[in-house]
């Protein structure tokens, strides 16, 4: 039998911060800023009305992130939901479901 001298296992998945937004039935666009910067993270159709978005680990230790949803047509005024911190999670364990899960004091 043949067993392999050097076994070689992927890095460690990092850390990221996850933000889950539940949206309206009339947005139709995402768009998510650094407000710190006015950088664009993410600009995005939507096509669910429950979003989750993966960010970058360092967007879950201060809350720098704006979240703005707008209609296509124009019909509504945008809707702007400022200082959003996204969650930090473990992609190997997350539950895209629950991804806080509760756990009950012993």
């Amino acid at each position: 039998m043949h067993y392999p001298k050097n076994i070689h296992l992927p890095p460690p998945i990092t850390p990221v911060s996850l933000l889950s937004i539940d949206v309206d039935s009339v947005a139709e666009r995402l768009q998510i800023f650094n407000r710190k910067t006015g950088e664009l993270l993410s600009h995005r159709k939507l096509s669910a009305n429950n979003v989750h978005i993966f960010l970058s680990i360092n967007y879950s230790s201060e809350n720098h992130l704006m979240c703005v949803l707008l209609d296509d047509n124009a019909e509504f005024n945008a809707a702007i939901v400022d200082n959003v911190k996204p969650t930090p999670v473990d992609l190997i364990s997350l539950d895209i479901d629950n991804p806080i899960p509760y756990e009950p004091n012993p």
